[in-house]
């Protein structure tokens, strides 16, 4: 008769406990790489966060040397006449710039519903979503709960059946923001002038004192930024942000 010594299993025991020891290591082994797969996804975003984060300073930047032009250089500076455009280099990025005033749009909140009217009827919206959307305009008015921006603006213009595409696209040809009951001609869009039914005219103007003007920064990375100003040349408050958006306002 043997008699085993109980500290030593018998063969088929020592099998099965390697078996079970590579199975661990092997588990360790998955556990251990997905933790580094999911640091090295986590690292990426970070990155990538960080990158936008930075693009979006560069863009702020763009939108404040463009202030500092306006407010400093006045006459002398590179936006008196608009439409302008032009370049920085800001942290090693170049921001495409371009300066429009809000004054060459119709002011939804200002503007004689005729002219609103006409406006859309030269961009071809049928009858029924402009009434549908002069009744809105009118309504507002009369409650005096003005359009406090484009985004309302636009939704409206959704609600009453008006698509969003390249013809007509809401933030080219009307605001909130001028003031005016009638558009500069100076300052107006060439097709937004043709759709009033108006003569081909220059489309360059003297920048005003505390006109609303629209800033668009782009580059080849990232979403544009749009911002409406209005500056004042007070040492209180030299300017006010009207609105701020990123991404493109039309296809």
């Amino acid at each position: 008769m043997v008699i085993r010594n109980p500290q030593f299993p018998r063969q088929s025991e020592r099998g099965y406990i390697l078996i079970t020891a590579i199975w661990l290591l092997l588990l360790g082994a998955s556990i251990v790489s997905l933790l580094m797969l999911k640091n090295m996804n986590r690292g990426e975003e970070i990155s990538y966060e960080r990158k936008q984060l930075e693009h979006s300073y560069t863009q702020e930047s763009a939108v404040e040397t463009v202030i500092a032009d306006m407010l400093f250089n006045g006459p002398r500076g590179e936006f008196v006449t608009l439409p302008a455009a032009t370049s920085y280099q800001l942290g090693g990025k170049q921001m495409n710039v371009r300066v429009t005033s809000e004054s060459g749009k119709i002011d939804v909140n200002q503007a004689d519903p005729a002219l609103i009217d006409r406006a859309l009827r030269g961009f071809g919206i049928p009858s029924l979503p402009r009434q549908t959307f002069l009744a809105v305009v009118k309504s507002k008015r009369a409650s005096k709960k003005l359009f406090h921006s484009m985004n309302d603006v636009e939704s409206a213009m959704e609600e009453a059946g008006m698509e969003k595409n390249g013809e007509l696209c809401a933030s080219r040809y009307f605001t909130v923001y001028s003031g005016l009951s009638i558009p500069q001609s100076g300052q107006m869009d060439v097709r937004l002038a043709k759709a009033l039914g108006q003569p081909s005219q220059t489309t360059t103007g003297k920048t005003t004192a505390s006109a609303a003007i629209r800033i668009e920064v782009g580059s080849d990375a990232g979403q544009p930024l749009v911002a409406i100003i209005r500056t004042s040349g007070l040492i209180g408050e030299s300017h006010r942000v009207l609105d701020w958006r990123y991404g493109t306002d039309c296809s």
